[in-house]
């Protein structure tokens, strides 16, 4: 009977074939559209370049953005203190929170590595300090970054520890501002947010002219520290993780890169310039 049927309307097996490619043609972006999310991603505080509150902007912040666009998915970033990020991501109130690392967190999927930071400690030159180690820090009074007793390894939690002139501070361009008028002795950083904000402090007039061309070393006694993100769902952190691969593949990530790269020149004015030296560890 069917191809008797068949015989009797050539018509509609001539509109079948058509019909059919256009549905395997549409069924996955149908599937993708449906699939596709607003996230709501926790970010801790302000770390420029890397992210940038006041313009809802940053290096990563781009990155996180563009890695999800691939699979459709669109961003909400909310600010919380750091503590609130962990607790609203395990309640459910986030998908997922940048600036992790494994085991930080349970029952969260971590994606790839998103990014790398140069920490550094971070001394005025003229204060002849010889630090090869983390040891070396031990006499030091030392403002570090908050969480950095967690994040740069035992040692360096032990150090802390025992040092009574350790601690952690939030609001990163404090610690710049401390180092520069030689409050402190060492500023523990990444190397990028510490050139990105004694630009913003003299820019500001935060800083002198004079307290900004002290001449600085970056101690490199922390090798790069590699940072993931956490999410709720093993499929967002795998579409993370894929799209992160295609923006590194097809070039935007290196597009990004260059953007905020840019805004990390020594040069202030023509007459300004930040004097930054590396120090390789030993």
């Amino acid at each position: 009977m069917n191809n008797e049927n068949n015989r009797l309307n050539p018509q509609v097996n001539r509109m079948a074939k058509p019909l059919g490619y256009v549905v395997s043609i549409l069924l996955p972006l149908l599937t993708s559209s449906i699939q596709a999310k607003d996230l709501e991603i926790g970010v801790s505080f302000s770390i420029p370049p890397y992210v940038i509150q006041e313009t809802n902007s940053g290096l990563e912040l781009e990155l996180l953005k563009s890695a999800l666009a691939v699979k459709g998915h669109s961003v909400n970033i909310q600010y919380l203190p750091l503590a609130r990020t962990f607790h609203a991501l395990k309640e459910g109130k986030l998908d997922g929170i940048i600036n992790t690392k494994e085991n930080m967190l349970e029952g969260v999927f971590y994606s790839d590595v998103a990014i790398r930071f140069q920490n550094c400690a971070i001394s005025l030159k003229k204060n002849q300090f010889n630090i090869e180690n983390v040891t070396d820090l031990q006499d030091k009074s030392i403002v570090a970054f908050q969480q950095a007793s967690m994040l740069l390894g035992n040692k360096f939690n032990e150090m802390a520890a025992l040092n009574s002139r350790y601690r952690e501070q939030a609001k990163q361009i404090i610690q710049v501002k401390m180092l520069m008028k030689q409050r402190i002795d060492v500023a523990v950083m990444d190397k990028n947010i510490f050139i990105y904000y004694l630009r913003q402090s003299y820019l500001t007039g935060t800083l002198t002219k004079d307290e900004v061309q002290q001449e600085v070393i970056c101690h490199k006694v922390f090798p790069p520290t590699p940072y993931q993100f956490a999410f709720l769902s093993a499929d967002i952190r795998d579409d993370f993780n894929y799209g992160l691969a295609q923006i590194k593949q097809d070039g935007t990530r290196l597009a990004i890169e260059n953007k905020y790269q840019q805004m990390l020149s020594l040069t202030l004015d023509d007459d300004v310039t930040i004097r930054l030296a590396n120090s390789t560890a030993h």
